[in-house]
């Protein structure tokens, strides 16, 4: 699983809460912090770890230009040193599993790196504020195991899940569950042709991830343009029928993931059929 992460690209892709109450420590680093709340395992990374993480920046001014709580997606990025004393990514190393903290960057110093100039509302010399909930500290060898551990249990994850909430289920060869909830009329969709849907995507536990909200979504048949589970999916409706879906992750987004979706997640989709077009 290949990992990208730096606080450029954070900035980049374009987000943390006042915390001037609490008492700034300035590590021998040179890494500014506020510490909220401490964990109780006291573990922090090293060099090779994987942390995951939740992260709001602010401003001075207490502007967000990043919350990735609104974007539903934790980080979970291999720990590793930062371009200049003081950054974000070197502040990480002191934050531990459980921690609450505020890490201070000097906006100026951000940008010089990025070879940019100061964006619109950030000040010359204000700092940057990065509140960090510090969710897992993991080693290398802890984190392939755990991916491994949900990838052999996902079978059996699914259809438990089946069994529980979808009514007469049924199975197709690859391994999709699902239900049709109405049935539609005449012929299933083939290669070559688009399919115009609206649908809602879920994780198990219920939380949506993405959905049309009410808009057409236009599909072509056999291009690769959707997860593989789509194109099988699909297949098995007619024009006007509704249903329910459990895509087991490997033919979804798989080890590596894809925006909000974890990986090895096995996903949910109520899907609405409206048109077939040749």
């Amino acid at each position: 699983m290949k990992f990208t992460f730096s606080v450029l690209t954070i900035l980049a892709v374009l987000g943390l809460v006042s915390c001037d109450k609490f008492k700034v420590t300035t590590t021998k680093d040179g890494d500014r912090l506020q510490i909220h709340e401490k964990g109780k395992s006291g573990k922090v990374g090293k060099d090779g770890d994987i942390i995951s993480f939740d992260l709001i920046i602010k401003t001075a001014t207490d502007s967000v230009i990043k919350d990735s709580y609104k974007e539903g997606q934790a980080f979970i990025v291999p720990i590793q040193k930062g371009a200049f004393k003081g950054s974000f990514e070197n502040a990480l190393y002191h934050i531990g599993e459980g921690d609450s903290t505020t890490v201070l960057v000097n906006a100026d110093s951000l940008f010089k790196l990025m070879g940019q100039p100061l964006s619109p509302g950030i000040a010359k010399g204000s700092d940057l504020k990065f509140i960090v909930k510090m969710h897992k500290v993991q080693t290398r060898a802890e984190f392939d195991k755990e991916l491994a551990d949900k990838k052999s249990l996902e079978p059996k994850t699914i259809a438990d899940f089946a069994a529980k909430s979808m009514k007469n289920a049924l199975k197709t060869a690859e391994g999709i569950y699902y239900t049709e909830n109405s049935v539609g009329a005449g012929a299933t969709p083939v290669d070559g042709q688009t399919v115009v849907v609206e649908y809602v995507g879920k994780f198990m536990d219920g939380k949506i991830f993405d959905q049309s909200n009410g808009q057409p979504f236009e599909v072509p048949l056999g291009q690769s343009k959707v997860i593989p589970g789509w194109e099988l999916a699909l297949k098995t409706m007619k024009k006007g029928g509704k249903s329910t879906f459990v895509i087991p992750s490997a033919l979804a987004y798989g080890e590596q993931g894809g925006g909000p979706i974890p990986p090895n997640t096995p996903l949910v989709f109520d899907i609405t059929l409206n048109d077939i077009k040749k």
